[in-house]
This record gives structure tokens, C-alpha cells and sequence, in this order.
């Protein structure tokens, strides 16, 4: 991009990516299933760039025009994102086809996520406010929002990460507490505070706590503020109580402000990491944890190039940005 911007010549050397290519989709859909990309929002530019975290390799589209204003990312998932502008208006926009779909004006909600690709006919989304209200909008069935009538009694609530498991809605709670927002029937939810307390933790910093949904079961992600420890616990459902793991088996997961998300390794190399937005200070590669390790790492193809012990000095990402899996329908 910086050499297109040089002049004119160097422009028209260096022409953007046509999606539109029927050959080039083709290549990028079959290249794309073998991990979530880091993208990455400049408003600035009007483009959106694609990382792929194995081979290093970036890919550009440009910003459609109307998702100008839309600069936050509340959630991603199914190869769309939930982006919002000054909290209460909101889209679905899916980066890999242009789709976009907007959604009625809500409250100002401090967290979402949603329980399908907004084109799926029981597609929701679930909101809460800082007060701790939840708002409930379905997709495809009505044009407005509707709250559960649960009200926390707290000056200030925040539910980062809220993941629906079994049709029930967990959140993480201020201090890494998890609560459950339990279904019955279509629209009414019961609300448990505090059914597990947080892991007592190693870190030697402040800690965050990051939810993700694993096949069956929940996983807490704990790490310290420069990743001098990264520890993974299962939720145990019937002793309500969090398990320490040091396997993920043939899963990766993949951390960064607006998702926390665990897929299936479609690679051997990817298998028992963590994947982080950081870049390595050297070599400007996406950084991962393993847990085989216990060290951060890039890597090259199936190459491991570099190692640090925390993150400190990694390159941080300042502009909005997500791990996304792509969809092309």
C-alpha cells in the first residue's frame, strides 16, 4: 500500500486485489480454510487488511462506503462481524462477500454476540448495557429489541466475551467471575450470578480472563498483562468449577480485544496453540503461545523462526481489529 502511494506509476504497477476475480476467489477460498485471519480496520485508508497467521502473507480489500462512521467491533463469528457506531447503531457486515445488514437502533450496549450468521432464520443478538441489562433482537423476525427483564442490581457491570453454550448465555463478570444467563422457552431468561469463581492465578500482573466455547465444553483463558504466564482451565458444569488443562488437543485458540475464539487445528503445526494479534518485534510476524513450550513464538510454514519468553515489546495494533473466520456465502 505504501509503495502504491508513491505516485502514479507505482500505483498502476501495483494494482489492488480484484475479489471479483472468479480465480482468484476460487484460490483465496480454498487457501482461507486452513485458519482464521487477524483483520485488521484503517478508517483512515477505507481498507481492511487480512493476516494469515501460519505463512505471514496479507491480503487488501477496501472499507465499503456504507460502513463509514462504523469503527468498533463488538464480536466476531461465522465470518461476520457485529460492528457498531457510537454504541447504538449497528450492522452484520461480512467482509468477504460485502454483505451488509443492518440492524435496529438499540440501547447502548457495552457487549454483544450473536448465535448465527445474521442470513440463518434463527439468528439473535444478545446485549448488555453497563447496568447490567440484557437486550435480545431476532434477525430475521422482528425490527426492534426486546429486554429480558433482567436488571442487575450493580453501579457498574461488565460482561466482556458473553458466550451461548447449550442455548444458555454465559459472561464473564467484572473479576473473571462466570455468570449464566439460563433460556426457557422462546424469550425468558433466569439470570445466576457468581456459579464459579475465577481460578486463583499465577500472574505476576494484572490479570485478564478471556471466554471461549470448545467443542462441549467452556474454556477460561487467564493471562498476565505482558503474557508472563498464560494459563487454560475447563469449566466443569456439575462441580461448578474451573479444571486446569495444559492440552488442547487438536484445538487452537486465537485471542484479541473483540474475540476468543477455539477451532479445530486444520494443521499439526497449529495444534495446542494460542494465537495473539501481537507482532514479533523483529521479524513483525503474528506471535503464538505454546502450550507444548510454554513460549511465545512465530513461525514460518512449519518452521519456527523466532522465541520470546512474554510479550513485552511486542507490537501492538492500533487500529480496530478481530480474528475472523471466512465465509464466502
Amino acid at each position: 500500500m505504501k509503495f502504491r502511494a508513491t505516485c502514479k506509476s507505482c500505483h498502476l504497477a501495483a494494482p489492488t486485489i480484484q475479489w471479483s476475480n472468479k480465480a482468484l476467489l476460487t484460490r483465496l477460498q480454498t487457501y482461507s480454510l486452513l485458519s482464521p485471519w487477524l483483520m485488521v480496520l484503517n478508517i483512515q485508508r477505507g481498507t481492511v487488511t487480512f493476516t494469515d497467521p501460519m505463512f505471514g502473507d496479507k491480503y487488501y480489500i477496501r472499507i465499503p462506503k456504507e460502513l463509514i462512521g462504523y469503527s468498533q467491533i463488538y464480536c466476531s463469528k461465522y465470518g461476520w462481524l457485529l460492528m457498531h457506531k457510537e454504541f447504538v447503531h449497528m450492522v452484520f457486515f461480512n467482509p468477504f462477500t460485502s454483505d451488509i445488514k443492518e440492524l435496529p437502533r438499540a440501547q447502548i450496549l457495552k457487549s454483544c454476540c450473536f448465535s448465527a450468521p445474521p442470513t440463518s432464520p434463527g439468528c439473535m443478538v444478545l446485549g448488555f448495557t453497563s447496568s447490567g441489562q440484557c437486550h435480545i433482537h431476532f434477525v430475521g423476525q422482528e425490527a426492534i429489541w426486546r429486554s429480558l427483564g433482567i436488571t442487575i442490581d450493580v453501579d457498574q457491570y461488565s460482561f466482556p466475551f458473553p458466550t451461548l453454550h447449550d442455548q444458555d448465555l454465559y459472561a464473564l463478570c467484572n473479576e473473571g467471575g462466570l455468570d449464566v444467563f439460563r433460556k426457557h422457552g422462546e424469550v425468558n431468561y433466569s439470570w445466576e450470578h457468581g456459579i464459579a469463581k475465577p481460578p486463583t492465578s499465577s500472574c505476576g500482573s494484572s490479570t485478564q480472563y478471556l471466554l471461549a466455547k470448545c467443542d462441549k465444553h467452556l474454556l477460561l483463558v487467564m493471562m498476565g498483562k505482558f503474557g508472563e504466564s498464560v494459563e487454560v482451565f475447563k469449566f466443569n458444569d456439575f462441580g461448578r468449577k474451573w479444571e486446569k488443562i495444559d492440552c488442547l488437543g487438536k484445538h487452537t485458540i486465537y485471542i484479541c480485544d473483540a474475540a476468543c475464539v477455539c477451532v479445530e487445528a486444520k494443521t499439526p503445526q497449529m495444534e495446542n496453540n494460542i494465537y495473539f494479534s501481537q507482532l514479533h518485534p523483529n521479524n513483525g510476524k503474528i506471535v503464538f503461545y505454546s502450550l507444548e513450550t510454554r513460549r511465545f513464538h512465530t513461525s514460518n510454514d512449519k518452521k519456527i523462526e523466532q522465541s520470546l519468553g512474554d510479550l513485552f515489546g511486542t507490537a501492538q495494533h492500533s487500529n480496530p481489529h478481530t480474528w475472523i473466520e471466512p465465509s464466502w456465502s
